[in-house]
């Protein structure tokens, strides 16, 4: 019998050891950890056992050993937590790699940020490409082209902006694009301009859209996959073994099928279509990708800005611009026409909805949509963030079948959304709490980059606390806070189902899936302070180990 025991979390973590993992066609045994399924049959056992990618046993370790058989591979946990994988039901992969990869601008001042893009010029060729990504206007609140073209003259510089709803671009690269005192707005976008006419040098929502379209169109293959590859190694270390991803380069998905058929793919993937261009659903399935892990997810579009940029559309204007309701994306009636589309042709929507403005709006496309289609309450279509939204607009989600997919990382400046929206406002922000007791499936997720931070157990602290990342500032509308098991459940089965994958995957049950996480402490027995402080032990991917790499 072939048998690894770890005597405690420190010795491992001393001695670097890893794991077995299960060989092809062989079992594997996980016995003596505490195991919290999430299955209502069976919410918690000892023991799993695991027959190529699928649970085969749940429950206690001495049978789990007698089902394994002589030839089986045996982890002893020696009272470990084991949890089902998270499924993160909202990331920007690529750039969320390149953020690793390129300078991190998040707290940077003006002066700091014009630095960085310095040294970058130093180490790239003329013509090539400068990025950065993270400042916001809390730290640099005059940003603009002149401040870095003295540094930038023959390379074209793109910053992305906090929320990912704005870009800080210099004049090299406004020429490229042919932006000019005469530009007009975009619908559904801005070019912002000085009191002289001239392009300031920053793009919100659609208009910084043909920013980012320059920028894939610009980046290397292997910069590309770098970018991909580092994702991946943050997913591995952080538990996440299900991503839904805002694929916006559709050369994305087929380094993702290469890396399949390699044996190098780590993490499952809903990949997303990006508004009228719907490559997702037509190259997978003319490909015929493995759906168990890359299938196509919905089509995406906006209905507002965000928060950050004060472009989410709003009811009321914003606090101290009184005539600033932000950005709205769509007509209603063109927002009915896309939604109806999308509904006759069968496909998943997911609608970026920061608002309440946006969120009634969108509720009334699909409102619509279903009663012109009633097959369409089917598909459950998705708003995505819902930051802010009316009482009367919440129980509307479970009536026409709505899927609430949210990202609790928003929380992380509760300061930030006093000053945006006011104090009164900013109590009934992220209306968490309000959306699950009305019956609403929610799912949770990170949105990263544009909120910086990616880990399930740190987004489970924000959903819980709705507090800082270092404790000192919130809680914010407290009333909204998940219990660790709501949080939990939302992130692992609320995301599979968001994704059509609840018979595969967010339980530990058996058939299903044997995507599960290690972990150093039972984060339902946690202080809710200490929720980011658990350690991520092992992440296995269809019984496989995916994380710590073996060596």
């Amino acid at each position: 019998m072939k048998r690894q025991v770890f005597i405690s979390l420190f010795l491992f973590l001393a001695a670097g050891a890893v794991g077995p993992a299960s060989p092809l066609g062989s079992r594997l045994a996980v016995i003596g950890g505490k195991v919290i399924t999430l299955s209502e049959k069976m919410p918690e056992a000892e023991a799993l056992v695991i027959e190529g990618e699928r649970i085969l046993y749940v429950g206690n370790s001495r049978q789990a050993e007698k089902i394994c058989g002589p030839e089986c591979w045996i982890l002893d946990l020696n009272g470990l937590t084991v949890i089902p994988g998270f499924n993160d039901n909202h990331t920007h992969m690529l750039e969320g790699g390149l953020l690793y990869l390129q300078p991190n601008l998040f707290g940077k001042s003006c002066d700091e940020i014009v630095k960085a893009v310095a040294e970058e010029i130093k180490k790239t060729a003329p013509g090539e490409w400068v990025l950065g990504q993270g400042w916001d206007y809390e730290f640099c609140p005059n940003p603009g082209r002149k401040l870095i073209d003295a540094v930038s003259p023959n390379n074209p510089v793109l910053l992305s902006q906090y929320s990912g709803h704005g870009v800080w671009i210099n004049s090299y690269l406004l020429n490229q694009m042919e932006i000019t005192s005469t530009s007009p707005n975009p619908a559904g976008g801005s070019i912002l301009k000085d009191e002289k006419g001239e392009p300031t040098g920053i793009l919100q929502d659609r208009a910084a859209e043909s920013a980012y379209a320059q920028e894939l169109l610009g980046l290397s293959r292997l910069a590309r996959e770098n970018a991909l590859a580092k994702a991946l190694e943050l997913y591995r270390a952080a538990g996440i073994t299900s991503v839904q991803d805002n694929t916006m380069d559709p050369r994305e998905v087929w380094t993702l099928e290469s890396w399949k058929k390699a044996g190098k793919l780590t993490c499952r993937f809903s990949c997303w279509s990006i508004g009228e261009y719907w490559y997702g659903p037509t190259i997978m399935r003319a490909a015929r990708f493995d759906p168990l892990w890359i299938k196509p997810g919905p089509v995406k579009f906006f209905a507002d800005g965000a928060f950050s940029t004060q472009t989410a559309w709003m009811l009321a204007p914003y606090a101290g611009e009184p005539s600033n309701y932000g950005t709205r994306r769509h007509s209603q009636k063109d927002l009915n026409r896309i939604i109806l589309n999308l509904a006759e042709n069968r496909h998943q929507a997911a609608i970026h909805a920061i608002g309440d403005a946006a969120v009634d709006s969108a509720l009334d496309a699909i409102e619509l949509a279903e009663k012109t289609y009633p097959y369409a309450r089917e598909l459950r279509f998705r708003l995505e963030h819902i930051q802010l939204a009316r009482p009367a607009d919440l129980t509307r989600f479970k009536e026409l079948n709505v899927l609430a997919c949210v990202q609790p990382f928003a929380l992380s400046n509760p300061k930030k959304d006093v000053r945006i929206l006011g104090e009164a406002r900013a109590k009934e922000a992220y209306p968490y709490k309000s959306l699950l007791n009305a019956g609403a499936a929610l799912s949770l997720g990170s949105d990263f980059p544009s909120e910086l931070d990616y880990q399930p157990l740190l987004g489970i602290y924000y959903a819980v606390t709705r507090k800082s990342k270092n404790g000192l500032d919130g809680p914010l509308n407290p009333s909204q806070a998940l219990t660790v098991e709501e949080a939990l459940r939302a992130y692992t089965l609320g995301s599979a189902y968001a994704e059509f994958a609840e018979k595969d995957k967010g339980s530990l049950e058996v058939g299903k899936l044997a995507d599960f996480v290690v972990l150093s402490e039972n984060p339902l027995k946690a202080k809710p302070a200490k929720l980011k402080d658990i350690k991520v032990v092992y992440t296995f991917v269809g019984g496989k180990q995916v994380w710590p790499e073996r060596r």
